[in-house]
C-alpha cells in the first residue's frame, strides 16, 4: 500500500523499503527508500491524524505558502517543502479515509529531546527567530487556523471552567490543591489578551524536536513540524522555548525539585531569539515577551489538568495519574517562573 501511495507523489524504479520513523505522537512518520535515476533516495511519508487536525488540505495549504515564501527569502536553514501529488493536490486519501503526504529528507541530520547546553539553546532560539524574521512578511491572512484557539489563553481558560462542571468527582478532589493553582493565576491569560499584540505567522511548538541538526556540526539545519504555523502571538514561540528549553527536567517527572527555570538558559533563549526578532517587534512586545514562558507554562498546565479531570481522553498516558503529574509539573516550573521574577 504504502509503495501505491508514494507513486501518487513521485515516479520511481524501486520500491526498497519503508521503515517506521521519528517518536511523534500525533502523526504516522515511514522513511521511505527507493531507486529513483540510479540512485537511491529516501523521502518522510506521512499520514495526517484527522483527528487531530481535521482539515488536512487547510494543514498542507499553509505548509505550502510557508515553504514557497521562504525560498523568496534569504533563509538561511533549509525549508521543508511538501510534494504535491502528480494530479495536483497536497495530500493522498486513501480507501479508508487516511490522509497522506511527502517531504524530502533531510539526510545526515539528529534531532534531540532536550536541550543541553546554554549554546545549543542559543543556536536553537536563533534558528526559530530566523524562522519567524523570514516570515516577517507573511500575510497572515492567507493562513488559516488549523487547531482553532489553539494557544488561545483566555478560550483555553474558559473551557477549563466548563470542564470543572464536569469532572469525575474523585479525579475533582484528587486535584483540588492544582486547580486552585490554576485559578488563583489566571489573571495571566487576562492580561496577554488586552495586549492586543499583531498577529504574525508563528510555529506554536517550538520544542527542541522540531528542529534538525546536522551530525557532524551539530549546527540547525531545518525547522520542522509545521502543522501549526498560523496565525498568533510572538508570546507563543518565544514562550514556548523558554518553557521547554530552560527546564532540565521531563514534563511528567515526579521530583518537583528538579523542575525549575534555569535563568542562564532564558538568558540564552532570549538571546538568540532577539539576535533575528529584536528590530521587528512592536515595543510590546518586547516589553512582555518575558511573560511569555509564564503565560505558555500555566496555559499546558491547565491544559494536562483539564485532560485529568475529563478522563484522559487527548494526551497519551501511560499510567493513571499521568495527567496529574504533568499538570503538577508544570505548575511547579510555573511558580519557579515566578520566584524568579524573568
Amino acid at each position: 500500500m504504502l509503495e501505491y501511495i508514494v507513486r501518487q507523489f513521485i515516479d520511481f524504479q524501486l520500491f526498497v523499503n519503508a521503515v517506521p520513523f521519528g517518536v511523534g505522537h500525533i502523526n504516522d512518520t515511514f522513511k521511505v527508500e527507493v531507486r529513483q535515476n540510479d540512485r537511491l533516495v529516501h523521502y518522510l511519508l506521512q499520514r495526517i491524524n484527522h483527528q487531530v487536525f481535521q482539515q488536512p488540505e487547510r494543514v498542507m495549504e499553509n505548509i505550502s505558502l510557508i515553504a514557497q515564501h521562504l525560498s523568496h527569502q534569504d533563509y538561511p536553514l533549509k525549508i521543508l517543502t511538501p510534494f504535491p501529488l502528480k494530479l495536483g493536490a497536497w495530500v493522498h486519501q486513501d480507501a479508508e479515509a487516511n490522509y497522506w503526504r511527502l517531504f524530502p529528507f533531510f539526510e545526515n541530520t539528529i534531532t534531540f529531546d532536550k536541550v543541553e547546553s546554554e549554546e545549543q539553546a542559543y543556536k536553537a532560539a536563533k534558528a526559530f527567530g530566523a524562522f519567524a524574521k523570514s516570515l516577517n512578511e507573511v500575510d497572515v491572512s492567507r493562513l488559516r487556523a488549523t487547531i482553532p484557539g489553539f494557544h488561545d489563553g483566555q478560550a483555553r481558560l474558559a473551557q477549563f471552567k466548563i470542564i470543572l462542571q464536569k469532572a469525575i468527582p474523585e479525579r475533582l478532589q484528587e486535584a483540588s490543591a492544582e486547580v486552585e493553582m490554576v485559578l488563583d493565576n489566571q489573571l495571566i491569560f487576562n492580561k496577554i489578551a488586552k495586549l492586543n499584540l499583531p498577529l504574525r505567522a508563528i510555529h506554536h511548538d517550538t520544542k527542541i524536536n522540531n528542529l534538525l541538526f546536522d551530525k557532524d556540526t551539530l549546527q540547525p539545519v531545518a525547522v520542522v513540524d509545521l502543522d501549526t504555523v498560523m496565525p498568533g502571538i510572538i508570546l507563543s514561540d518565544f514562550g514556548d522555548m523558554v518553557r521547554t528549553f530552560t527546564c532540565p527536567a521531563d514534563e511528567d517527572e515526579v521530583d518537583l525539585e528538579k523542575v525549575e527555570m534555569r535563568p542562564s538558559y532564558n538568558q540564552a533563549v532570549s538571546e538568540g531569539f532577539l539576535s533575528e526578532m529584536r528590530t521587528l517587534l512592536i515595543p510590546a512586545e518586547l516589553e512582555n515577551l518575558g511573560e511569555g514562558g509564564r503565560w505558555m507554562t500555566l496555559m499546558q498546565a491547565l491544559r494536562f489538568l483539564g485532560d485529568y479531570l475529563m478522563g484522559d481522553v487527548y494526551y497519551k498516558t501511560k499510567y493513571p495519574g499521568h495527567n496529574l503529574i504533568r499538570a503538577k509539573n508544570q505548575l511547579a516550573l510555573f511558580h519557579s517562573m515566578l520566584r524568579q521574577d524573568m
